[in-house]
Formats: C-alpha cells, structure tokens, sequence
C-alpha cells in the first residue's frame, strides 16, 4: 500500500543561493511596490468616476485593507532581507514541505514511517536526504 506523507525541504545557504534568495525577495519587493501604485492610481481613478459618498467610503475601505496587506508583506520581505545578511553560510533555512509517496507493508514499523523526513539542498542540488530526524551520513 502506497500512502502520501509530508516531507521538509530546506536548503543549506552558499553564496550562490544567497544570491538568488535576495534577487528573489527583491523582485518581489518591486512587484508588491509596483501593485501599491496601481491600486493608488485605481482608486483616484474610481473617486471621479463615482461621487456617492457611501461608495467612496467602501472603496476607500477595501483600499485600506488591500494596501495594508501589502505593505506588510513588503515589511516581512525588509526582515527576511536583514535576516539574509546576518545568517553564516551553511546555515539551513526552510523551504516548504512537499508531498511524497511511500510504500507501506504489513509488519513496518508506523513510528519509523511517520517520523520527519527532510530534502536538503545545496545549490540547486539535492545534498542530503535525512529519515527519522536523524542526519544520515
């Protein structure tokens, strides 16, 4: 029997990633930058198009909310930018989780089974895989 259990992915931080994580929260900060404008420019926009003064009010609101959303995203992109910067090279940040099939039989051990299971990567590459909690070497 096959069942999907969760596994941790991380990835050992190089240079090279290092890079490329700050080119990514970069882009991203300008994107996020990029929305706020637009939704600056919308909103002008709609206040001239529509004068009622309950669907200012609604509007106004709802920009509020999309805007504040945003620029707390942009806040946690500056921490996770700062944070970037003071972590040593080979510390190991958390990607995600993704989904793996694993093969299950009468007589396995469930605890083994179901304990963590991570991927780390270095580079781009897959460096480690580690079962159990235990760092197999």
């Amino acid at each position: 029997m096959e069942i999907i259990k969760k596994v941790v992915v991380k990835q050992i931080l190089t240079e090279e990633s290092r890079t490329k994580l700050k080119e990514q929260f970069l882009a991203r900060q300008y994107q996020i930058t990029k929305e706020l404008k637009q939704l600056e420019f919308v909103l002008h926009k709609k206040m001239k198009e529509n004068t009622s003064a309950n669907y200012q009010a609604s509007l106004k609101e709802s920009f509020n909310k999309e805007t504040a959303r945003r620029k707390e995203r942009l806040r946690q992109l500056e921490l996770k930018l700062g944070q970037l910067d003071e972590l040593e090279l080979g510390a190991e940040l958390r990607e995600g989780t993704i989904q793996m099939i694993e093969q299950v039989e009468e007589g396995d051990n469930w605890e083994e089974i179901m304990k963590g299971t991570e991927i780390v990567i270095k580079d781009g590459v897959v460096h480690e895989l580690r079962h159990g909690g235990v760092h197999d070497d």
